[in-house]
């Protein structure tokens, strides 16, 4: 995502001479910064790429998940819930189709912008699931929720 200069525009027009200068922001400013086309249009498509990638395996976990959980469920009420080991089978599927569907929806908002897509995930990750933290985020990205719980004192 790229970053811009908001006053850039000012700088523009004081090197003109212009003595009406206006911080508005228009969309020439704007369109005047042009990045590498082609290193920016790859990023793009990969990311978007392995988003879709990852959409697909989590339709498929939450797919397995949903059959896991609807067979668990009668055996769970014919026994009327009192066996402890299908009973927190049940709850863990239940868990676990929650967290597909979190990252489903976060990886459908992913494909038209990544940036929306993650801050949803980790939203979600952050607020409700920390421990989902540790079963479904991947372990390269663990290190970064963990500074969020475990912030370093600030030196005085």
């Amino acid at each position: 995502m790229p970053i811009y200069d908001i006053f850039e525009h000012v700088e523009r027009q004081k090197e003109i001479g212009d003595s009406n200068l206006s911080t508005h922001i228009s969309d020439l400013t704007l369109k005047d910064q042009t990045p590498d086309e082609k290193g920016h249009l790859f990023a793009m498509i990969a990311a978007r790429l392995f988003f879709f990638m990852l959409l697909i395996a989590d339709i498929a976990w939450g797919i397995l998940t949903f059959f896991l959980l609807f067979f668990s469920l009668p055996l769970n009420l014919l026994t009327a819930f009192k066996i402890y080991k299908l009973k927190s089978f049940l709850a863990r599927r239940y868990l676990n189709l929650k967290r597909s569907a979190i990252c489903a929806i976060a990886l459908i908002v992913s494909l038209f912008s990544p940036a929306l897509g993650t801050m949803i995930a980790c939203s979600y990750f952050l607020m409700y699931d920390k421990k989902g933290i540790q079963e479904v985020v991947p372990s390269v990205l663990q290190d970064q929720f963990q500074e969020f719980f475990n912030p370093t004192p600030e030196p005085s």
